[in-house]
């Protein structure tokens, strides 16, 4: 049959069947065959169908896919970027295992929980070290208590147990648990556990501690657990009754305990135990004691654990299903343990005796099943823990206050003099007009901002920061080779916002732009060159002292919440991801049971029913309205609408994106971000400022703070966010203005956010808030005195790794100060040099290799394979902005002053890299040209002073003729200098000098 198919043209069989008897003989007769059978006995069959399909259609077969996915459709694969990108993971050998380990010059733990053990010189102590994380350690998922992944305090046993035998000791004396530690759903903990030197003989002291892996360095660690080990095992006092019974498990008169639903209940308290740790088998009641038998589940192997934390941990679980402590009150956790010891390794499952020793508290043994002891607790403690604390612990493994900042002025010490500014050729213009009138631009030209007005001047917000924008714009368009600097004046809420715009532009065009704060532009001349020369694009120069703004951890919160919930809360942008958070936030966390949500379709926004019936549930009256806030009428008209119920607080979440690089930005498209911060919030001052608000907070960006590239709009608007909060505190109003990072939340300004640009904030040191974190942050700065405050979470080490913006040097202390000339001509030097050390053929695929791995480091991808050298910028994703990103890459990497067209004006890599192989052998020979003529000079110089006579002075004069004969025998002896090469050795040194002078321009 087969055959006569297969002879037919028939290449595939299909067996409809519950197994494969068939497809396996239809393979005994046709080799070639493809024979696929759709049923399998060991797989479900809806797995099995589909998978069946799949094989048809990698053998040529087309199944008819409309009836499998009814109304699907086709769509296009990506085709940049990620088709070429590789995801196996190559990690050499000598960094694997235990091998990564003693390849840091750290011995290896060889254990589960830890990676690492260093004996710590000089102390007689010992360190033993891990990270623990849900991605590689699972199992621990398994262990929730109210909601969060908490660490089992058996595993901190375990752990103490690990760092005793690097120590000798045998034995836990106690270990006291003082802080629960919660893994992470991201991320991971690095783990630290101490062992000191002997304080008494056989007796040393034991702490572990833990903190977030991307805390900053100087971030605080938390002590989980402290005690002491012992070297010596006491003699046994546990094994009597295993022994005894070892014949007959459980002793005759136990009484059996129904363990029905158990884990259920125990989920109910706030225990929610996975299958890992659901060990316990059967309970029995025996007088005081509690017999039971656990063992590990299926697949959870014991290797490595002294004795693993899940077996443990489910023996303790008899405690409470045996009745020895009450647990109707709340879980009851390990809190102090004394007298612990591990005698045997490996098992997998236990038998286990609970004796009461107390109200809470129990001695522990456990055995084998041949009644052999494996482990031994005297006593053990336990205690309820709190939700609050647990919380505390929370948050996504991090300290909230660990992502609270503050932008602090700090003096700094600069190393120029007053008398530097008509050297270093600084000259101030009275504005853009003057400035474009001069042929011959100094090294820094000097313009003073234009003068705004006071709290209610909206428009002359508008007016300063667009001749502002014109005037940047307009200095950028060419490639001038000096600094433009802009003075503003102290208080001026309109020069505020030119702060952010400015600073935009600085992170999309470094060492162009300068701002500096100050009573008038002479005191900002006096300093400007000093400044610039120590690598300070921004600074407030007040009296004789210069200052620089820094991002620093926000001072300790030293007021309470205010009570929001006398009155109506008014939170606007309700309709967005971050509105609707916080008014679900101030109902379920603040009591808030009034609340005017304001947005700009009021309840026909998409999402407001859903909203308005959830916060209902809980217990709020909600009113919408649909109202612009940057119309004052309409806002007075807003809140008139109360109906004489009191105001207690407004939360401005509002805001509008328009992203460009800096020389996109229309007068327009400004006005357009400008009006939901600016307008909006001077008209919610005004129509609030004689209401007794509890609270007035605004929702900025810390895009004003550092200056996010592609941003300027943004960062203008939210810059004066942060002045005008600074204002409201001065004139005793309340206000608070939150200088967000990026959110994790969907739809919170985050969802126009490519890969790129996510990878680009990485890079920068900017890492996404989770909605829990951010809320924690929301009620920490709620209860501060301070003004402004930066909810960011900042990545130090991407901080170090890259170039620092400088208003994050606080946070990544390192060596800063230098010159943009020193750095561009030894770039270029450098470049110059390694390409000159290679042969001509090898080049091109040297600068080639340099503009592929900028490219896919400004695009995030992780190898520069994925950048093909004939792909178009354009079909890799490429916009104005990353355009901008990789032109400062590549003038940092080269010396070159770079168009940010240069994706345009080349439009592959291959092209740019061509184009940049030119510019840097272009580049490369004025340098050259500098460094042979300063070390003529020097020649000069030894030989005018140090050599001015004898056989020395002749070798070297020697030598230099041999040098000017070279140069004739190239055709390059300068005409009309009155020697020609015949006449280079009668030529005295004078006429040697006086050649060498009109030839290099040596005086």
């Amino acid at each position: 049959g087969v055959q006569t198919l297969h002879g037919l043209g028939v290449t595939a069989f299909v067996e409809i069947g519950p197994g494969g008897v068939l497809s396996g003989m239809t393979q005994g007769c046709l080799d070639e065959a493809v024979t696929i059978p759709v049923l399998r006995a060991d797989r479900p069959e809806p797995q099995a169908a589909v998978t069946a399909l799949a094989e048809l259609y990698v053998h040529g077969v087309t199944p008819d896919w409309q009836v499998l996915f009814p109304g699907a459709r086709q769509v296009d694969l990506p085709t940049y970027a990620f088709q070429y990108e590789r995801y196996w993971l190559d990690a050499p050998e000598e960094f694997t295992g235990g091998a990564a380990a003693t390849g840091l010059g750290l011995g290896a733990a060889v254990h589960p929980l830890a990676g690492a053990t260093v004996a710590l010189p000089g102390s007689g102590g010992f360190l033993v070290t891990g990270r623990l994380s849900l991605a590689t350690h699972p199992w621990l998922a398994d262990h929730m208590v109210m909601g969060s992944v908490l660490l089992p305090g058996t595993a901190l046993v375990e752990l103490a147990v690990r760092a005793g035998e690097e120590a000798g000791c045998a034995r836990i004396d106690d270990l006291t648990l003082e802080a629960p530690l919660i893994v992470p759903e991201r991320g991971g903990v690095a783990v630290q556990v101490w062992v000191g030197a002997e304080d008494e003989p056989g007796r040393r002291a034991v702490t572990v501690h833990s903190r977030p892996e991307d805390a900053a360095d100087d971030a605080a660690w938390t002590r989980h657990a402290v005690g002491y080990l012992a070297d010596e095992l006491p003699e046994p006092s546990h094994g009597t009754a295993f022994e005894a019974a070892a014949g007959a498990w459980p002793p005759p008169g136990a009484e059996a305990v129904d363990l029905t639903a158990f884990y259920e209940g125990m989920a109910e308290l706030g225990l929610e135990y996975g299958p890992v740790f659901q060990g316990l088998r059967s309970v029995w009641r025996s007088g005081d004691d509690v017999l039971a038998e656990v063992a590990l589940a299926e697949g959870t192997e014991p290797d490595g654990f002294a004795l693993h934390p899940a077996l443990l941990d489910a023996a303790l679980h008899a405690i409470g299903a045996g009745g020895l402590v009450p647990v109707d009150d709340g879980p009851l956790l390990p809190f102090a343990w004394s007298g612990v010891s591990v005698l045997a390794v490996g098992a997998t499952a236990l038998r286990v005796k609970v004796s009461r020793t107390g109200t809470d508290a129990v001695s522990l043994a456990v055995a084998d099943a041949a009644g052999g002891l494996v482990a031994t607790a005297d006593a053990l403690s336990l205690r309820p823990v709190p939700r609050e604390q647990l919380l505390r612990a929370s948050g996504s493994g991090r300290r909230t206050e660990d992502s609270l900042f503050g932008l602090a002025w700090q003096p700094v010490s600069l190393a120029g003099t007053a008398d530097e500014a008509a050297e270093s050729g600084v000259r101030s213009y009275a504005d853009r007009a003057a400035l474009a009138a001069e042929s011959d631009l100094p090294g820094i030209a000097v313009v003073p901002c234009p003068v705004g007005t006071g709290e209610d001047g909206a428009e002359q917000v508008h007016a300063v920061t667009r001749e502002v924008l014109e005037l940047v714009q307009w200095w950028l368009a060419e490639d001038r080779p000096g600094r433009l600097a802009l003075v503003t004046r102290p208080g001026d809420l309109a020069h505020a916002a030119v702060w952010g715009l400015v600073r935009s532009a600085q992170s999309e065009n470094p060492d162009r732009l300068v701002l500096v704060e100050a009573e008038d532009t002479g005191a900002a001349m006096r300093v400007l060159p000093a400044a610039v020369a120590s690598g300070e694009p921004q600074f407030a120069v007040r009296g004789e002292d210069v200052l620089v703004p820094r991002l620093v951890k926000a001072p300790a919160t030293g007021g309470s919440t205010p009570g929001l919930a006398a009155g109506t809360v008014l939170v606007t942008g309700a309709s967005g991801a971050l509105g609707g958070l916080v008014a679900r936030h101030l109902v379920s966390e603040h009591k808030v049971r009034r609340l005017l949500l304001a947005s700009r379709r009021g309840a026909e926004a998409a999402g407001a029913a859903e909203l308005t019936a959830e916060l209902a549930a809980w217990g709020a009256e909600v009113s919408w309205a649909a109202c612009d806030m940057a119309d004052r009428d309409a806002v007075s008209a807003m809140l008139a609408g109360l109906d004489g119920r009191p105001l207690s607080a407004v939360v401005h979440t509002a805001g509008v994106l328009d992203d460009g690089v800096v020389s996109s930005v229309t007068p327009e498209r400004l006005a357009g971000v400008l009006r939901p911060k600016v307008d909006a919030v001077l008209n919610l001052h005004a129509c609030t400022r004689e209401m007794d608000l509890a609270a007035f907070v605004v929702f900025s960006s810390v895009a004003g703070m550092i200056g996010s590239a592609g941003q300027a709009s943004y960062a203008a608007a939210n810059s004066f966010l942060d002045a005008f909060s600074s204002y409201r505190r001065r004139k005793g109003l309340p206000a608070t203005s939150l200088a967000w990072g990026v959110w994790e939340e969907s739809g919170a300004m985050t969802d126009g956010l490519a890969e790129a640009d996510r990878a680009r904030m990485a890079r920068s040191g900017v890492l996404p808030l989770s909605s829990e974190e951010g809320l924690r942050l929301f009620d920490r700065a709620l209860a501060s005195d301070e003004a402004v405050l930066a909810p960011v979470r900042i990545d130090t080490g991407a901080l170090r790794a890259g170039g620092v913006p400088a208003v994050l040097r606080a946070l990544a202390p390192a060596a800063v100060r230098r010159t943009a000339q020193t750095v561009a001509a030894s770039s270029v030097s450098s470049l110059a040099e390694r390409l000159s050390g290679l042969p001509e053929g090898e080049r091109d695929k040297a600068v080639l290799d340099l503009v592929r791995a900028e490219v896919a480091a400004v695009l995030g991808h992780a190898s520069d394979r994925t950048v093909q050298p004939e792909h178009a910028f354009q079909d890799l994703g490429f916009d104005s902005l990353t355009a901008v990103e990789l032109r400062n890459r590549l003038n940092k990497a080269t010396g070159l002053r770079l168009p940010a067209t240069l994706v345009f004006d080349y439009p592959t890599p291959a092209l740019l890299a061509r184009h940049v192989l030119t510019e840097t052998t272009d580049a490369a020979g004025p340098a050259l040209v500098d460094s042979l003529l300063a070390h003529l000079e020097t020649i000069e110089q030894e030989l005018a002073t140090k050599l001015s006579e004898g056989d020395a002075r002749e070798r070297i004069v020697s030598k230099l003729q041999e040098v000017l004969a070279l140069a004739g025998e190239s055709g390059r002896t300068p005409e009309g200098s009155g020697i020609d090469g015949s006449d280079l050795e009668s030529a005295t040194d004078d006429e040697m000098f006086d050649l060498l002078g009109k030839e290099y321009g040596i005086s």
